[in-house]
């Protein structure tokens, strides 16, 4: 699962990116991802969480 987050992560942020070409490591990724709030709030509370996960059920 993680991977296929990753690989959904890339597809869909890195793009349109004109710096994606400097990534070349997942670590990289995910911290360009945080720098600009891509990335999942550790402290979402359940409401927020559940929300997100039936967004991301229509999208899928």
């Amino acid at each position: 699962m993680e991977t296929d987050m990753m690989t959904v992560n890339l597809l869909r942020l890195c793009y349109n990116c004109d710096d994606a070409h400097l990534c070349e490591t997942e670590e990289q990724c995910k911290a360009c991802w945080t720098e600009l709030g891509l990335l999942p709030i550790e402290n979402e509370n359940e409401g927020q969480r559940e929300t997100k996960a039936f967004l991301q059920m229509i999208h899928e």
